[in-house]
């Protein structure tokens, strides 16, 4: 079978972006290449990795699962199904993180450490602490810092338990916020194959973020900036919850490139 067959297969089915990245992947070339090889036969040891990625794909599993591999922020990153695929969108937060911040960036929920470790890429001299509360998404930040070289202190911790008292200048909140009732915006896909520990944020998607205000004022914690992702849908619904908790805070929310509400920024006196 051709490389172009192939992809004519895959453009039928739907798949053909899909299909373009996991085949350059398993020959090894650029997309670009597949078509100006479209007349080339698959190898025969690729054709067996082939059927199964073709079945995985048309399950909907993520291409990014089946190459073990995602670019965000301009860095490659290695994913599987411990975390959650990185999202164009969320590269917006790093700006975010790298304008505010002048000495230190907490983060929750770092999953494969895709934010964190772009900051510290980025702004080598900020202290960088990274936590979550699945073990297993650790090990896959652990993974990343590796790879890229980039030193972060990981931590377990359930929001702020396992977190030292100490300053951060900016909290990164990267959060679960689909909700499993009100905000139940997600694909049968990512719902199938993502971990829904990383993707459900209780019944209106907000629970986590509720509990984490309390903890930082119960605990008296000074962030100068708390920073946040949420749905698309949220946005008013975390602003009134943010001016509620902070009523002396500066509150800003910001649209991703889709013009659609993504990210706040809580800066508080």
């Amino acid at each position: 079978m051709t490389i172009g067959r192939v992809l004519a297969l895959a453009q039928k089915a739907g798949l053909r972006t899909e299909m373009e990245v996991f085949l350059a992947f398993l020959l090894d070339c650029s997309r670009l290449d597949l078509i100006a090889r479209s007349e080339e036969e698959i190898p025969v040891e690729s054709l067996a990795p082939l059927q199964k990625g073709w079945i995985a794909l048309q399950d909907g599993v993520p291409v990014a699962y089946l190459t073990q591999q995602k670019e965000f922020y301009g860095l490659p990153f290695f994913v599987d199904e411990r975390v959650l695929i990185p999202r164009p969108e969320t590269e917006q937060l790093v700006d975010l993180a790298l304008h505010y911040a002048k000495k230190s960036v907490l983060e929750l929920g770092t999953g494969s450490g895709a934010v964190a470790c772009s900051i510290k890429k980025n702004r080598p001299e900020l202290r960088v602490v990274a936590t979550d509360i699945s073990e297993a998404a650790l090990e896959v930040a652990n993974k990343n810092c590796v790879q890229l070289g980039v030193e972060l202190e990981l931590l377990q911790s359930d929001l702020l338990e396992k977190v030292p008292q100490e300053d951060f200048d900016v909290l990164v909140a990267n959060l679960p916020y689909i909700g499993t009732e009100l905000h139940a915006f997600v694909s049968e896909e990512v719902e199938k194959h993502e971990p829904h520990l990383a993707l459900f944020g209780g019944k209106d998607g907000l629970e986590l973020y509720r509990r984490l205000f309390e903890e930082v004022l119960s605990q008296e914690r000074s962030f100068k900036f708390i920073l946040g992702e949420v749905g698309f849908s949220q946005g008013e619904a975390i602003r009134e919850l943010c001016t509620a908790m902070f009523p002396e805070a500066t509150f800003m929310l910001l649209q991703d490139l889709q013009g659609l509400d993504r990210h706040f920024v809580l800066e508080r006196m």
